[in-house]
């Protein structure tokens, strides 16, 4: 559901670009809304249009304190972690962690719209933590409130199934963690010299998620991404270089340390790890969601790599062309990660 739901976000910003761009439409953002257990998480997203418009990143920054005020039960609700980034589309987003006190009734007021373009509007989903819809309306500048009942989701501790599922779905869209593992995994021969592989990767990866998320290990992300697209680039580089054979538990487990950390921005991003709360469920599940989604993938690549490979000489071509591939998709995050 929460793939889903970006999908949804993604399709809204878009939409809102082209329809400026063929009708002068004043524009739509989208906030999206979800109650958690614990916490209440808000993410709210402009088209690339909105986001000249308020200034760009630093004045969308600068913008959010303000823009978004939730009360419960007629208790306002300061945020206590505010995150923003961009796309490639030039569309700004942030996320905003507030800490759910007792309470049923939210009422929920964005002032975004007034600082945007005279009927511009916002689509506002309010979301229960399986993605169920508990609200949802269209805001603009002068009707900018709402509220919503949210005492059927209860305010227990997070499931472990919903960061399992979280686990899963980060792995598999992961592309950067899954090109460095079919890196790794085009030139190895045998199930044992794979199962050695990524489970090194997996121990490793454990390792500095924890570290991360209870907050011993922190780095920025501007230096973790750049590190895991070199680590990219590194894995196709030796794949021609020379003849690798057997297990790679060593390169996998250094590597593994370093990609770990960007596992970790998931949780944090949550609040795991923050203000309190719990972190060993979600940190367990988490952690096994990841290994489910790589072990699931390594079965399906891992049989198409021998296959393509079955003979001597194609397996050589095979692994170079695979190798070169993986050296300019990793060169390519790298440069756009720096710059």
């Amino acid at each position: 559901m929460r793939l889903a739901s970006r999908v949804a976000v993604g399709a809204a910003i878009v939409l809102a670009g082209t329809a400026r761009l063929l009708a002068h439409d004043p524009g739509l953002s989208v906030l999206d809304i979800r109650i958690e257990q614990r916490q209440i998480v808000a993410v709210l997203s402009l088209a690339g249009a909105d986001a000249a418009i308020v200034g760009g990143r630093d004045g969308f920054s600068n913008l959010t304190h303000d823009a978004l005020q939730l009360s419960l039960d007629g208790r306002r609700i300061s945020p206590s972690t505010t995150f923003v980034w961009s796309d490639e589309s030039g569309s700004l987003h942030v996320r905003i962690l507030y800490d759910r006190p007792s309470g049923s009734r939210l009422v929920l007021r964005s002032t975004i719209m007034s600082h945007l373009a005279r009927g511009h509007r916002e689509l506002l989903s309010i979301r229960a933590p399986d993605g169920a819809v508990l609200s949802e309306r269209m805001l603009d500048a002068s009707s900018d409130e709402t509220a919503t009942d949210i005492s059927a989701v209860a305010a227990t501790s997070s499931s472990a199934g919903r960061f399992l599922l979280l686990g899963v779905e980060h792995i598999l869209t992961g592309y950067d963690h899954l090109l460095f593992l079919a890196g790794v995994l085009v030139v190895l021969r045998g199930w044992r010299d794979v199962v050695q592989t990524i489970t090194a990767f997996t121990v490793a990866h454990s390792i500095t998620l924890a570290l991360a998320t209870t907050g011993l290990l922190l780095i920025p992300g501007r230096i973790v991404e750049p590190l895991i697209a070199a680590s990219i680039v590194y894995v196709g580089i030796e794949n021609l270089m020379r003849d690798v054979q057997g297990s790679r538990w060593k390169l996998t487990f250094c590597f593994g340390l370093v990609h770990g950390l960007g596992f970790a921005t998931v949780l944090r991003d949550l609040g795991i790890g923050t203000n309190g709360q719990a972190i060993a469920l979600p940190l367990a599940s988490f952690n096994a969601g990841v290994e489910i989604g790589q072990m699931a993938v390594a079965l399906l690549l891992v049989p198409v790599f021998w296959w393509l490979g079955a003979r001597p000489a194609s397996r050589l071509r095979f692994a170079a062309a695979w190798s070169v591939m993986v050296i300019a998709a990793g060169s390519y995050w790298l440069v756009e990660r720096i710059v």
